[in-house]
């Protein structure tokens, strides 16, 4: 067992699988597996070392602050200040009496304009494009050889598929097509087949979304039920004035 989470360690991973039957182990079985030759401490540090491996996957939306060392999770439900890696520190915006903005992809202080960050040595788009482009792949239904990880069209945040059926919801609202990339339609229709059911493979993403166009989450209409509703009860307050 030891060796089976030092070489998945290795391998940037932090999810432990049984090697016969690909089970996956819960944290708190290994540990109490480990725990009986290694200490405490040496448990700790294969605990941080997990944490490090999910925070830097490619795919994750966790990145640390180089300045304060604080985990920030990019909230979606708000307007971003202009570009996708344009994120706020709230804590060092609190301990500098000002509002301090930082790079998603190298973690720096933004030093640039709207459309990059200021640091020429950014490389953090170039690594998505990397990882679209030589990702694994995967049977979705009944299409094979679909990429195991997408970018959203809309913000171009990267997506892992785990499992489940072709349609994807991303955090900021994105509904889309994990096989054919087309992005759903209003009043719940889809542009691809059903959920059940086979669709072209769109190739590999050669490019993200433009990053200079603020993102907001997509609110549902109001329903013809609730604004005859709404009409139905302002009329009857018209009466008793």
């Amino acid at each position: 067992m030891r060796e089976i989470c030092e070489d998945t360690l290795k391998k940037g991973g932090y999810k432990f699988s049984c090697p016969a039957c690909d089970l996956e182990l819960t944290v708190i079985v290994v540990r109490h597996i480990l725990s009986v030759v290694m200490s405490r401490e040496e448990l700790n540090a294969m605990l941080d070392r997990m944490n490090e491996n999910f925070v830097n996957r490619p795919d994750t939306d966790i990145r640390q602050c180089q300045v304060c060392g604080v985990n920030w999770q990019r909230d979606f439900t708000k307007r971003w200040p202009g570009h996708r890696n344009r994120v706020v520190c709230n804590t060092c915006s609190k301990n500098q009496g000002r509002r301090v903005e930082y790079c998603w992809g190298c973690r720096r202080e933004w030093r640039g304009n709207a459309y990059n960050c200021g640091h020429s040595d950014c490389n953090w788009e170039k690594e998505q494009l990397e990882t679209l482009a030589n990702c694994e792949t995967k049977k979705i239904g009944n299409v094979a050889g679909c990429p195991i990880i997408r970018a959203c069209p809309r913000c171009g945040s990267l997506i892992h598929h785990d499992g489940g059926c072709k349609h994807m919801e991303c955090k900021c609202g994105c509904n889309f097509c994990f096989v054919c990339l087309k992005k759903k339609k209003l009043l719940r229709r889809w542009e691809c087949t059903p959920f059940d059911t086979s669709c072209p493979i769109a190739p590999r993403q050669t490019a993200l979304p433009e990053p200079n166009l603020p993102v907001t989450v997509q609110r549902p209409r109001r329903t013809l039920f609730r604004l005859l509703f709404r009409n139905y009860w302002h009329s009857w307050l018209r009466l008793f004035r």
